[in-house]
Parts: C-alpha cells; structure tokens; sequence
C-alpha cells in the first residue's frame, strides 16, 4: 500500500512537468508577450545618462543656494570697476559753518528760518507766519532757501520773545541785482531791529542807531551779514569781517508791530529780489568766533 503511494506521487510529478513544459513551448510559437511593467530602475551615480558629460570621476558642478521662495534677494547696487577710481567728493558750500543751524535748545535763539521748503521757525519758539504768499524755494547756501520777488510776502505776529536787551542778526543773501531807486528789505519791524541793503550796495542796519556801511556785495553771489548790539556798541560784520562799529543806545524793541521777512513793515514795499538763506536772531550778541563759523570761514 505504501509503495503504491509513492508511485503515485511520483506519476503526478511527472505530469506536472510535462504540462509545464508544453505550456512554455505554446508561448514561444505565439511570441513573446510584453511582460507587466517592473520599477524602473535607478542608474547608479556614477552611470553616465545620456546628455550629460559627467563620468565616475567628474565632479557635478557647485550649486550657489537659491532665495528662499519669501525671501527677496538683496539689492545689487553696482560698483565700481577694478580701474575706476571714485570721484572725489567736494565740500559742500557751507564750509566749516555749525552743524546744526537752529538749536532749539538755545534760549537766546530768538527765531531761526532755515527755509527748507518752508517758512517756519526751528527756534524754541516755533513761530508760523500769520501770512505767506508766494513763497519759493530754490538751491541756497546750505540746502534750500527762500527766493522773493515782488509777489512775495512773509509775516509773522509781534511777540514778546522779540523784546530784548541785546541781539544778532545773522543771515545769508543773494540778491539778483542791487537795488534801483529803493531798498531791498532783508527783515524789518517798525520800532524793531531791522536789516535792508540800498540803492548802492550799502548796508542798512538799525539796532540802536542807524547806520548805512558800505559792502562789498555782488548780487548772484552769496554774502553772510551779521549785525549786532549790546545796547552800547552797534557792530556790523559781512563774510565773517568787521567792517563796522559805532556808539549806539539800547536796542529798539518798541511797539507791536509784526515782524516782516523780505518786505518792508507796515507798506509792504521795498521787497527783496533774490535768495535769503539761514536767517537767524539772538537775543544776544554773538561772539567774534561764532560769526566767524556761521560765515564758513576756517579756523574760527
């Protein structure tokens, strides 16, 4: 019984190997069939792919990393080349002058217009013109600067800080010609220290006395005036120089009248023709090195 079961397993074998063996034969006389797609196959690193140039041993070109998709890449700003040499920068046309031109924390610092684009006062006081009427602003001494013509007119308010013992005009002008038959006013308020430049170049100063100087200003260039008094000395200087002194009584500071920047108080007449830059007024007097460095000299 057992030898029978063994040849019976055995016959069963054999059968298997002959079906399996004519099944093969069936797929060769049909042709072979496209067989199920495998996973494709990645090539090794160091196979080389077809249009590329890199072998075993050669080496893949750095990658410099990109920006980060939020992030900008930085501005470029070119430079300049290898023989190119940079230009040499020129002082600006202040010279040596303060840096800082209205100190609001100067309590002698009366008013301070600087006029850079506009006609307010940097001083502590911060005075706005009650009126301003065709006003311009055109490159100055140090930035802009205010240009009048005959329809200019700049007006400020009386106020009580304009009463003092002592006290400096400092201003710059450029005046585009001398004046004709009348005056040219730089600032002026009746019974207050006032500053005009005449028919022939003189300049008018009043504090406490009036005294016309002659000047050395050439209309289209710029000129530094500063005038002062102690309410005994009445001094005078232009580009920084003195050029005059005289005896004078107190400073006038009589009145309420408004302070007028370019045209003369009450008439409004004999306007200013040209530019007026860094007008300031103290109510002290400036000493002879101050003047100095608000004229853009050196070595003050």
């Amino acid at each position: 019984m057992l030898g029978s079961s063994h040849l019976f397993a055995r016959c069963l074998a054999g059968a298997a190997l002959v079906l399996l063996s004519s099944s093969g034969c069936a797929l060769e006389g049909r042709g072979t069939a496209e067989p199920p797609p495998a996973e494709q196959q990645q090539p090794p690193p160091w196979e080389e792919l077809p249009g590329q140039g890199t072998g075993p041993g050669a080496e893949l070109p750095a990658q410099e990393p990109g920006p980060r998709p939020d992030e900008e890449p930085p501005a470029q700003e070119p430079g300049p080349g290898p023989d190119e040499e940079l230009p040499a920068q020129e002082p600006g046309p202040g010279g040596d002058r303060p840096a800082a031109l209205c100190e609001a924390g100067d309590p002698s610092l009366i008013a301070c217009f600087a006029f850079e684009g506009d006609p307010g006062d940097g001083s502590q006081h911060r005075f706005v013109p009650d009126l301003a009427r065709k006003l311009e602003y055109a490159p100055g001494r140090d930035g802009q600067a205010l240009r009048m013509s005959d329809g200019s007119l700049l007006r400020f308010r009386h106020d009580a800080a304009w009463t003092a013992l002592a006290m400096t005009i400092d201003v710059w002008i450029n005046p585009a010609s001398l004046p004709g038959k009348e005056r040219f006013t730089v600032i002026d308020s009746g019974g207050k220290p006032s500053l005009f430049l005449l028919p022939d170049g003189r300049i008018r100063c009043t504090m406490g006395v009036e005294r016309n100087v002659p000047s050395p200003i050439v209309p289209g260039k710029w000129t530094h005036i500063a005038c002062l008094s102690d309410g005994q000395t009445q001094i005078l200087y232009v580009n920084g120089v003195e050029i005059d002194r005289s005896p004078s009584g107190p400073v006038l500071a009589d009145g309420e009248q408004p302070i007028h920047i370019g045209s003369e108080e009450p008439t409004d007449r004999d306007k200013f023709h040209g530019l007026i830059d860094s007008l300031r007024v103290f109510g002290r007097t400036l000493a002879p090195q101050e003047i100095c460095a608000a004229a853009g000299k050196k070595g003050c």
